[in-house]
């Protein structure tokens, strides 16, 4: 019995939290590869601690040789969900079809028109997530609309004295970071429009941000290929901008 079954057969025993760590990593287990326990905490909105106790429940000491014995198993299967021979591109591809067929053409009109009529808008990204943020800020100022980005927490926090009604904030965030609700409350309380770009669909941000873009996740495929969400990001800002430049002409 391999570790994701094992957590399988064992998900009536589990605690709350510990049901939350198990239901992410059976959906997503390839985020092994790349997240720490602080990360998978953030993720599902519990502490490390419920973390580490959740491996130990199965028999490891801790995440370190959890995430080992899971990440050996997962080489040696092939992923379920993923075609025989299918590549990066095509899981890519897969990706272009969701965010065709799943938009909503109102909702993409709807921030068009809040875009192109903001008065200020400030693009903000964690990490990896940084250049998504830039990016989105490079394609509005081309658009000669007056944007600016930062991926420092601390530049964030001067501006919650800077922005006020009719500007916005624009978060990009693949798993909707919970440490960010406080920022977000904060620039709320200000009237500050608060848009937030995610791949999570149980982010604990879920009824704090004004709006949520949900966006389909080539790192969450379970697909064996190492592959980056900005791409995503990327199409959805080029998504966004084709919706302002309908307001603008």
């Amino acid at each position: 019995m391999t570790v994701l079954e094992k957590i399988q057969e064992t998900l009536p025993d589990f605690s709350k939290n510990e049901r939350r760590i198990a239901d992410h990593l059976l959906k997503y287990p390839y985020d092994l590869q790349r997240y720490s326990s602080f990360n998978i905490a953030d993720i599902c909105n519990v502490s490390r601690s419920a973390v580490i106790r959740f491996c130990q429940k199965l028999g490891f000491t801790g995440f370190s040789d959890f995430q080992k014995q899971v990440l050996q198993e997962l080489e040696t299967e092939k992923p379920v969900s993923q075609p025989a021979g299918s590549t990066a591109l095509d899981v890519y591809q897969s990706c272009i079809e969701k965010l065709r067929d799943h938009t909503d053409p109102a909702q993409l009109a709807m921030l068009g028109d809040l875009f192109a009529h903001s008065r200020r808008i400030l693009c903000y990204g964690e990490d990896h997530s940084r250049y998504s943020a830039q990016q989105m800020a490079f394609r509005l100022a081309r658009n000669r609309i007056d944007a600016t980005y930062t991926g420092d927490s601390s530049v964030l926090g001067s501006y919650q004295s800077i922005l006020t009604s009719g500007d916005m904030l624009v978060i990009f965030s693949i798993s909707g970071k919970k440490s960010l609700l406080e920022s977000i409350e904060i620039f709320k309380a200000r009237r500050v429009r608060v848009v937030l770009f995610t791949m999570n669909v149980n982010t604990s941000l879920k009824g704090h941000a004004d709006n949520i873009f949900y966006l389909p996740s080539a790192a969450h495929s379970n697909s064996s290929h190492l592959l980056d969400d900005a791409i995503c990001f990327m199409l959805a800002i080029e998504m966004i901008i084709e919706a302002i430049q309908k307001h603008l002409n």
